[in-house]
């Protein structure tokens, strides 16, 4: 006697397949969200070592046009924080979009599994009918027989 077979199953292994694609995914958006953060306190590190040395060079005799410098390179690095945010914010959205399809797949794939798992119940209850018929008819037999 065959076992139990799901009818949707390949369409079930595909439905694992892309969640298994969106999780990659998430976690690839998830990787690029780490690294925009990890280069905006690259830069905010950058921009404080600069007022750093700024307020040092401020202390001893320094050059006006030293000190210009000094101005430039940090409204630089604050301009190139700023853009950083910018980066990091399509990072986020981009990170929330995967993790909503991720969740949209695996809702999809468990209502499958949900659906496998109502028609293996229903297969075991009518294999139990079976074979409480083939027992049935056994006893039937083997009554008869005696009498």
């Amino acid at each position: 006697m065959a076992g139990f077979k799901f009818r949707l199953q390949s369409f079930l292994g595909v439905k694992e397949k892309i969640e298994e694609q969106k999780k990659l995914d998430y976690g690839k958006a998830l990787k690029k969200l780490e690294e925009e953060k990890e280069e905006k306190r690259r830069l905010i590190n950058i921009k404080d070592n600069a007022i750093e040395l700024f307020k040092e060079s401020i202390k001893i005799n320094i050059e006006p046009e030293e000190l210009k410098r000094y101005n430039i390179y940090i409204d630089l690095m604050k301009k190139k924080i700023k853009q950083q945010d910018l980066l990091i914010e399509i990072a986020e959205k981009n990170a929330e979009k995967k993790r909503n399809e991720l969740v949209n797949a695996m809702k999809e794939r468990k209502m499958l599994d949900t659906l496998k798992e109502k028609d293996r119940v229903e297969y075991n209850i009518e294999q139990l009918r079976v074979e409480q018929k083939i027992i049935d008819e056994i006893v039937s037999y083997q009554y008869n027989d005696k009498a």
